[in-house]
């Protein structure tokens, strides 16, 4: 077994045995088959190399030739990679959640700006037009925000319902072509 050695597993699962003779090889794969390890075999520089790549595998073969404290090490830096990856991906989600939320609320002002540039936000219905001028005076406000700050708070349902109602507006003038009139 003193022909063995581990990589860092913060960088990558290798365990491998360096044996002179194939068939030395070829018994020591099967010995760790038969504790569960799937095993490997290839030839380098002259030296048979019989190495692991899946983590639970070196566990196992740590495990079983004494080395615990090694295994739980090795347990720790999985718990440790898991914990960060998962921090990572919600991360990248919140940021994609913002980005979008941050796009939607910038298509929005530009449908009332379109909106009050041609008609004016008075000549939409009370309940539009509230919901126009909270956008515009809450940039960074999420759907739900602005629903609970109407004088009768509706659901974000209802809010992005409404946006619908002033984008449908704000295309009408589009396919005018009257997205840049001042009036």
């Amino acid at each position: 077994m003193a022909c063995g050695s581990v990589n860092d597993p913060t960088k990558e699962y290798h365990l491998e045995f360096s044996v002179p003779q194939e068939r030395l090889a070829d018994e020591l794969s099967v010995l760790l088959g038969d504790i569960g390890a799937a095993a490997k075999t290839v030839v380098r520089r002259g030296q048979h190399i019989v190495y692991i790549k899946e983590s639970e595998s070196i566990e196992d073969v740590l495990t079983f030739i004494g080395a615990q404290r090694c295994t739980l090490e090795l347990m720790n830096v999985k718990i440790w990679k898991d914990v960060r990856n998962k921090a990572n991906r919600i991360a990248n989600c919140d940021s994609a959640n913002i980005d979008k939320v941050v796009k939607a609320a910038m298509r929005q002002i530009e449908d009332i700006r379109l909106i009050q540039r041609n008609i004016g936000l008075d000549a939409l219905s009370q309940e539009l037009r509230e919901i126009a001028e909270l956008r515009l005076e809450n940039r960074d406000m999420s759907l739900q925000e602005i629903g609970e700050s109407l004088s009768v708070p509706i659901s974000r349902s209802g809010v992005n319902h409404r946006f619908k109602k002033l984008a449908a507006i704000a295309d009408e003038f589009r396919s005018r072509g009257e997205s840049n009139e001042t009036g």
